[in-house]
């Protein structure tokens, strides 16, 4: 994974080691900001409109300005992705407060997996957390550390996700993923209510299977490892099947995980 030569600051293009945020910024000194990372295939972001939508409710939240409209912000994109020739990218869209008004960088690198991730599935370690209740609970900020520290302990035991659960044993989410379990036929995905991230893939993945067959479930750790299947979902990967959780073992191609990840891939916008 590499990180594109050039950014896009408040709307200049120019050379990333270039690219300065000031050392007295909000953003800087406290994570006053918000963030979504998109995935772009054939220059053209993915799943966009959606992402722009919590962009700026996120912002509205923090009270820092909304982005652009977002066919203005699309173009924007596109834009970094013809200047660094990276049609098929990461692209992070950050917006935080800088002195006395809102800045915004946009940043592009390759994507992060490969198709032996795919094959393989996914290692999973738990790790727990308390419950989930602040202020900015559900909201894509910039306060990611916690994040950022449970993958790496994950990645460091050998695995390649971490899953938070609370001491009382409930699922929340992952470190930068949803997690959805399959049994018997249906898929469950932990509610909003439990302060989990609201992921555009995780709408999308609950928008394609249907409410007949996919629901917001509070599930258990108990609950997890009894599961037929599990997979997880984010923008970058899309549907991820989940091969390991501790040690316990789960099939990588079990047929739900695999038609939904095929139906993610192919599914019209």
């Amino acid at each position: 994974m590499s990180i594109a030569p050039q950014v896009l600051l408040d709307g200049q293009l120019l050379p990333a080691a270039q690219a300065r945020v000031s050392a007295l910024s909000d953003g800087f000194l406290f994570g006053h900001g918000a963030f979504e990372t998109v995935r772009t295939h054939r220059g053209r972001p993915l799943l966009f409109a959606a992402h722009h939508a919590r962009l700026a409710a996120a912002c509205t939240a923090l009270d820092i300005t909304p982005p652009c409209p977002a066919q203005e912000l699309a173009d924007r994109v596109t834009r970094l992705l013809a200047a660094v020739r990276l049609p098929d990218a990461a692209v992070k869209i950050i917006r935080y407060r800088e002195l006395n008004r809102t800045a915004e960088l946009i940043t592009a690198r390759t994507l992060p997996y490969s198709a032996p991730d795919y094959l393989r599935g996914f290692r999973v370690m738990t790790l727990r957390q308390g419950e989930r209740d602040g202020r900015i609970t559900g909201l894509k900020t910039l306060n990611y550390l916690e994040n950022r520290l449970a993958r790496a302990t994950a990645q460091t035991a050998g695995f390649d996700e971490a899953l938070f659960v609370t001491p009382a044993g409930r699922v929340i989410e992952g470190s930068s993923s949803s997690i959805f379990i399959v049994k018997d036929g249906h898929a469950h995905t932990p509610p909003l209510s439990l302060g989990v991230l609201p992921g555009v893939a995780r709408a999308r993945v609950l928008a394609l299977i249907g409410p007949e067959r996919a629901h917001e479930t509070a599930f258990t750790l108990d609950e997890l490892l009894a599961a037929d299947e599990v997979f997880l979902t984010n923008s970058l990967m899309g549907v991820m099947p989940v091969c390991t959780l501790d040690a316990h073992k789960f099939r990588p191609h079990s047929p739900e995980t695999s038609a939904v990840r095929h139906l993610f891939a192919t599914a019209a916008e």
